[in-house]
């Protein structure tokens, strides 16, 4: 369900009838935002009562332990990075966005080593964090001779030590810790070698420059057989990793909302040379800074939650936006430009979706590229799939490939719904239509086609720039998706239809429009031809359930 249409609270609803029907059985509900800790802490507070539900975070002043042994609790992703075991006697997880629930690590060599340090002159298991550190730099020697970017280490060998440090309650030694992070991050990274989910990368993407990074990650929830996930963009991201099943049944008590209401517009943007990373001249600030008070110029809305990499905010607008030229942004700005009043984050902020539901439009600028590695690393912990040699030849390739570029697109269009989203569109009446809301977005024309896949019903619109206009969908399948959402008609669409409108054969995409999520989104599935007359292929309509 999309952000805003009711996950939370259909949740809510559910946790409630699971305590009053099984009194003797103990759940936790994670989320990733503290916000949405208190809220639906207070939610479910309101209807069970505070001896029966708690809940903590690290800014909460609550007693953890008194918390804890209530039986229901509500807590972010990351306590159980920092805490485990405290939470093997629960019955049941429901995790909002389980793809932000895995505990991530990515050490250097040099962390390895102060965590052997710190083991021998504390006398805590030495000899376990001597062969750790042994081992990573047996892997760094492995990677510097392969010459490539990526490599994963045998798993025909078992690792007791790791097992041995994973066992460490921290928590125990805490008064002898000077980084806590650190520890814990090598505590993740033993969990996840004995899982086979370790791998180490040539970390920079300038060939002459070898900065390597250990990545490490588990899928952060103790009991996944016990486990419901509540996710905005469930099929695209969970169909892409195994252990996860759609309930199809839900949908009996659903009616997915109507975006008829919401206008996407798609960016033009302006032509800077590099990576939004090495935006740091005066003249490519100059060229931000004028490209975001000309839409600000532009927009007619009144209200607008505006988000962007946090890179460029802080490199390039801190000026604009009256901050200070170095330190701490408090997020998110509050600020008024051209009797607008905006409000701003950055694509990886954690905050409550709620605070910005009175905004009539959002703007979404510029994708937050992450490295090729967090990709590699999203999809193996999700599809629980070991990283060996093998499984990595794809990363190897140079461009990402196969269910890594699915699971990277993926992160994309998730990214994209979590903050439109948080807009007014989240309002949704009695009659299960959004609120009216115009999202503009500057995003590749082949993403922009899949967000609005995402938003059945919605309209969409294209913004140029100066003299620079809006890229069309170069991707096939983005083309076929974009043909399909601006059919007026709701029946099947022979495949030939396409093919002629598009000028290319289907045939070829046999494999990748089979069970395609965004087709699903539009009300669609991929029918293939078979030999015989009468049996042409043809796009099937679904219906609007």
């Amino acid at each position: 369900m999309p952000t805003g249409s009711g996950k939370t609270t259909g949740a809510v609803w559910g946790i409630v009838d699971f305590a009053e029907q099984y009194p003797d059985k103990r759940l936790c509900f994670l989320t990733p935002y503290k916000e949405a800790v208190e809220t639906v802490y207070a939610n479910l507070a309101k209807h069970l009562g505070d001896d029966i539900v708690g809940y903590y975070h690290s800014d909460a002043f609550a007693d953890k332990s008194a918390e804890l042994s209530k039986r229901i609790i509500v807590l972010t992703h990351s306590f159980i990075e920092y805490n485990q075991g405290r939470l093997d006697d629960r019955d049941l997880f429901v995790v909002d966005e389980a793809i932000y629930a895995t505990g991530e690590a990515s050490l250097k060599l040099q962390h390895f080593d102060e965590a052997r340090s710190w083991a021998t002159s504390n006398n805590i298991y030495p000899e376990a964090f001597v062969e750790l550190s042994d081992f990573a730099n047996e892997l760094d020697v492995q990677l510097r001779e392969s010459g490539k970017k990526y490599v994963a280490p045998l798993l025909d060998r078992e690792f007791p030590w790791a097992a041995t440090i994973n066992k460490i309650n921290l928590q125990e030694h805490s008064q002898t810790i000077t980084s806590m992070d650190v520890l814990v991050a090598v505590q993740r990274f033993c969990e996840a070698l004995l899982q086979g989910l370790v791998f180490l990368s040539k970390g920079s993407s300038d060939k002459t420059r070898y900065d390597p990074v250990f990545s490490a990650a588990v899928l952060g929830i103790p009991r996944i057989e016990k486990t419901v996930i509540l996710s905005a963009t469930g099929g695209m991201v969970y169909d892409i990793a195994g252990p996860f099943k759609q309930d199809l049944g839900s949908r009996e008590y659903w009616t997915p909302p109507s975006y008829e209401r919401l206008r996407l517009v798609q960016l033009a943007g302006p032509d800077i040379a590099g990576s939004y990373n090495t935006w740091s001249s005066a003249s490519k600030k100059d060229q931000v800074t004028a490209y975001v008070d000309w839409l600000l110029t532009t927009i007619s809305e009144p209200t607008i939650y505006m988000t962007m990499p946090k890179k460029i905010l802080e490199g390039c607008l801190r000026g604009y936006l009256d901050q200070q030229k170095t330190g701490v942004i408090e997020y998110p700005i509050k600020t008024t430009k051209h009797g607008k009043q905006l409000h701003i984050s950055h694509h990886a902020r954690s905050v409550g979706s709620n605070a910005f539901k009175d905004c009539e439009a959002v703007v979404y600028l510029w994708d937050n590229h992450l490295p090729q590695s967090v990709h590699v690393q999203k999809f193996h912990t999700l599809a629980d799939k070991e990283i060996t040699e093998e499984a990595l030849e794809d990363a190897n390739s140079g461009t990402l490939v196969g269910d890594y570029s699915r699971i990277r697109k993926a992160q994309f269009i998730d990214n994209m719904m979590q903050q439109v989203g948080r807009g007014q569109v989240r309002s949704i009446d009695e009659y299960a239509v959004a609120a009216p809301m115009t999202a503009y977005v500057l995003t590749e024309p082949n993403l922009f086609e899949s967000l609005a896949a995402q938003y059945r019903g919605c309209t969409t619109d294209q913004l140029q720039y100066e003299e620079i206009v809006v890229n069309e969908p170069t991707g096939r399948i983005a083309r076929i998706l974009s043909y399909i959402r601006n059919s007026t008609t709701k029946a099947d669409i022979p495949v030939k239809e396409i093919e002629q409108a598009l000028g290319f054969d289907l045939r070829r995409y046999r494999s990748q429009l089979e069970g395609d999520w965004d087709l699903a989104m539009l009300g669609y599935q991929f029918q293939a031809g078979e030999k015989g007359r009468g049996k042409a292929g043809y796009f099937k309509w679904l219906g609007e359930q």
